[in-house]
């Protein structure tokens, strides 16, 4: 890459739709020819196909393994985890317009006293 490149890129808008296409000078602009309508992407069809036997093998292996009192331990440690995360941003929530009221009980305190 030249330095007469680097002037060239600094001197034009990064925002223009020449420079985020990224393919095209900014002399030169080319249009990509969209793909014909009618065909079809057998790569993609066989990755979505590849991930759904993943996803019902895991849900499979997972149900081999999973007994009614694995779900009930599991049930109630996020249970409390929910609770706690609960209880917790209520006290923050609390304590935050606690503070603020404190602030300003004094800011109003200190007009009383000066008017």
């Amino acid at each position: 890459m030249s330095p007469d490149m680097n002037t060239q890129a600094m001197n034009h808008d990064p925002h223009s739709p020449v420079f985020i296409r990224g393919k095209a000078t900014p002399n030169k602009q080319v249009k990509e020819q969209a793909p014909p309508s009618r065909s079809i992407d057998w790569r993609r069809i066989i990755e979505l196909a590849l991930l759904l036997a993943l996803v019902v093998a895991a849900v499979y292996l997972v149900s081999r393994f999973v007994t009614p009192q694995l779900v009930t331990i599991v049930g109630i440690i996020a249970g409390f985890l929910l609770l706690r995360f609960v209880v917790r941003t209520v006290l923050q929530v609390t304590f935050t317009i606690l503070g603020f009221l404190f602030w300003l009980a004094i800011f109003v305190a200190i007009l009383i006293c000066i008017l």
